[in-house]
């Protein structure tokens, strides 16, 4: 808790000097510039490529989105309240030669349309972080990678992460700084009808999900017999899981890989065979 305040009373010093800060639901983020080995570590942990379209949400100086475009080849945009950061940015962007594929906005980051993100970058505050949770699991496509400095995503529990040590910051009672990592998962929670290719009717499975974030668990059951449903795993639109027939002896597993197209999932079994699951209603 200590802790906590003397952080509070630094990012208020830090906002009554003038530095650059986002409206957030009438609170403030303050700029604090993200050291650049921990940029080079939030695009090498999204492993942000050539085909990525990148969204920094509070850009400050621009240089996440401006490193994305020439280092990676990525396009993207940041937004920023400070028009004086926003001009900086984009002059920067256009030295840098990636004018045409990096470019900063003054603009809310809660009126941002993301949906265009393959990435999505930010350093907030924590409670900002957990403000934008539902519209980042609700708005951006299965499989787009969150990346924060710092702050994580409360019981949203990431995917992976990266710490970098000896790095002083100004408001920062640590000399570390932490890159967090979360892939968007696919909403499979509900009722789905297995089938696998060639099998009749009564070899059909009925699933059942439950899921919190991209932990899921469930279970499988069959007309003729009763199933085991285990080692369900998801990572963005891709899904795996086991069914053990225990109707068969010897019971051993069949391994289901997949992906999640919205109501419907597609794959291959272990053996090879295809496989298709369609969303009952609710």
């Amino acid at each position: 808790m200590r802790g906590r305040l003397l952080l509070a009373v630094a990012l208020c010093a830090l906002l009554v000097s003038g530095a650059g800060a986002q409206s957030v639901l009438g609170e403030e983020v303050p700029y604090i510039r993200t050291p650049q080995a921990v940029v080079d570590a939030m695009l090498d942990l999204a492993e942000v490529g050539v085909d990525d379209f990148l969204i920094d949400l509070g850009s400050g100086d621009g240089r996440i989105v401006i490193a994305a475009a020439k280092e990676r080849g990525a396009r993207g945009f940041g937004v920023e309240l400070n028009p004086r950061l926003v001009e900086a940015s984009n002059e920067a962007a256009r030295k840098a030669g990636v004018g045409d594929r990096a470019q900063f906005f003054a603009r809310d980051l809660f009126d941002t349309d993301i949906r265009e993100a393959t990435v999505l970058t930010m350093y907030l505050l924590p409670e900002v972080n957990l403000q934008l949770r539902p519209r980042l699991l609700a708005q951006l496509r299965p499989g787009t990678r969150v990346v924060s400095h710092d702050w994580d995503m409360g019981e949203w529990q990431p995917d992976a992460k990266a710490v970098l040590d000896g790095l002083a910051k100004p408001v920062m009672p640590t000399k570390a700084s932490t890159a967090y990592l979360w892939i968007v998962p696919a909403r499979v929670a509900g009722s789905w009808r297995l089938q696998l290719e060639g099998a009749g009717a009564e070899e059909a499975l009925e699933l059942e999900f439950t899921q919190r974030f991209q932990e899921i668990s469930g279970v499988a059951r069959r007309a003729r017999g009763r199933t085991l449903l285990q080692s369900a795993h998801l990572r963005g639109p891709e899904i795996r899981f086991a069914v053990i027939d225990e109707t068969r002896r010897p019971s051993a597993p069949l391994h289901f890989f997949g992906r999640v197209f919205g109501d419907t999932m597609e794959g291959t079994s272990g053996s090879g065979r295809p496989w298709r699951a369609e969303r009952r209603p609710r």
